[in-house]
């Protein structure tokens, strides 16, 4: 466990996950910055000029390419910091990911003790396994933000071109309101926004892509439910 510092636990979890991962300004900045924008509405954060091409742009095509490899199906191990009430703890757990409603998850600490193993299925996400002590809802909602942060666009054909980003705004069968965000020459998606409401506002960076389309690293953050977690991935072949 960590000490509460000045500013709030979301400020340090880059700092304390290490270099690999997302620097601290160009963390916690932005993504305040964005939650605020998103609260006032979708339209807030859309750029102030857009243009939507009556063809297929060539970032159309960018992006799409990019999302035909990603993400695919995978196990994964990952590192990194769990911040929940400005408590720091140190985690490394096991992803073993089909499709964005099918995959299983286990968080562990440092340790090795677990805190919590779930699966996702047609039916939702069920809770296998939690530490005594640890939240059963935060368990859940973690979880179901996993699951959030592995959703593709649903056509990136409707993409809304700006100067300095591409963007697509969605609403889900679940009423949340989803905006995926993309930059760079190669199309990557670098951040998603899902407001389920006024007030809780889940916020995903993904960073460092490897030859294959899958982020190296991941950070979500949601203040209403006062927790953020940063994590690097690495590969996992296993046996079958």
């Amino acid at each position: 466990m960590g000490q509460r510092l000045p500013g709030g636990g979301a400020k340090r979890t880059a700092d304390a996950v290490g270099a690999g991962l997302v620097p601290t300004r160009s963390y916690f900045f932005p993504v305040m910055a964005a939650a605020v924008l998103l609260l006032t509405g979708c339209a807030a954060i859309v750029p102030a000029k857009i243009k939507l091409g009556p063809g297929p742009a060539p970032e159309v095509a960018v992006v799409s390419r990019a999302l035909a490899q990603w993400p695919r199906p995978f196990s994964r191990l990952f590192t990194g910091m769990l911040i929940v009430a400005h408590q720091h703890v140190r985690v490394l757990g096991f992803w073993r990911f089909r499709t964005p409603w099918s995959f299983r998850l286990a968080v562990a600490k440092a340790n090795g003790r677990l805190l919590f193993e779930t699966r996702a299925n047609w039916a939702g996400v069920h809770l296998l396994r939690l530490q005594p002590g640890f939240s059963r809802n935060l368990a859940l909602a973690i979880s179901h933000d996993f699951s959030l942060a592995t959703r593709s666009p649903p056509n990136p054909g409707a993409m809304r071109l700006g100067r300095h980003q591409t963007q697509i705004v969605a609403r889900d069968a679940w009423g949340h309101i989803i905006i995926w965000q993309f930059s760079g020459l190669a199309g990557r998606l670098r951040q998603m926004l899902v407001r389920r409401h006024a007030g809780d506002i889940l916020t995903v960076q993904y960073s460092r892509y490897g030859s294959a389309g899958w982020p190296g690293t991941m950070v979500l953050y949601r203040p209403a439910l006062d927790y953020a977690l940063a994590i690097g991935f690495r590969r996992l072949r296993l046996r079958h």
